[in-house]
């Protein structure tokens, strides 16, 4: 599974969304993060239709399985890796 972390520098939400990420990280050691800067990558956010962040992305094969645009808990964050596992 792939987590993918779309956020700008200094975005307040994005920046606490970041941690929480690595701390999920720490936890699930086998899942594969990227972290997309939307300012520097405007292209890739636009051809996902990324209009504001943070948001992340879960995929599976590729496929994108979850997709959560508010800044989540860690406890939901853990609930969304599960379900998209399935």
């Amino acid at each position: 599974m792939k987590l993918e972390l779309y956020s700008q520098p200094f975005c307040a939400p994005c920046v606490s969304t970041r941690s929480l990420v690595r701390r999920v990280q720490r936890l699930l050691p086998d899942l594969e993060v990227e972290e997309i800067n939307v300012v520097e990558q405007v292209r890739r956010g636009e051809e996902l239709g990324i209009t504001s962040t943070p948001v992340i992305r879960l995929l599976v094969d590729g496929q994108e399985r979850f997709r959560g645009g508010q800044p989540p808990t860690l406890n939901q964050l853990l609930a969304a890796i599960a379900h998209a596992s399935d």
